[in-house]
């Protein structure tokens, strides 16, 4: 099985509150879900923090994620607007640095792509 990195913003790029925080949460989750419901595999840091935020400090998880990119991502999807998150940003950088296949779609309805090339 392939595993789809997301990749977007989470907690820069808007006010930081939680409710902006939340709705970033929510739209990474569109895309975990469509890509699970056609049997893509997938990791999405936004979930698998989403309440762990305040248990250790917020660098611990961008490192996490990171190491999770570089040692187990066989490409990365990166949500619209991953241009305003410092972290997606250095994870595109990373992905197009080492060959890594990135998808840009529009929406979570957009990723026949990417099941094309994960299927394959």
């Amino acid at each position: 099985m392939k595993i789809i990195f997301i990749a977007g913003p989470l907690t820069t790029g808007g006010d930081g509150s939680s409710a902006y925080i939340e709705k970033n949460i929510r739209i990474a989750e569109e895309y975990a879900f469509a890509l699970a419901k056609v049997g893509v595999g997938f990791f999405c840091a936004h979930t698998h923090t989403s309440n762990h935020h305040g248990h250790a400090p917020e660098p611990f998880y961008y490192e996490l994620d990171f190491e999770i990119l570089k040692r187990a991502a066989d490409a990365l999807l990166a949500i619209p607007g991953w241009e305003k998150s410092l972290g997606a940003r250095k994870e595109v950088e990373w992905a197009r640095e080492n060959g890594l296949k990135a998808f840009y779609p529009k929406d979570s309805t957009d990723i026949e792509d990417i099941v094309r090339w994960a299927k394959k």
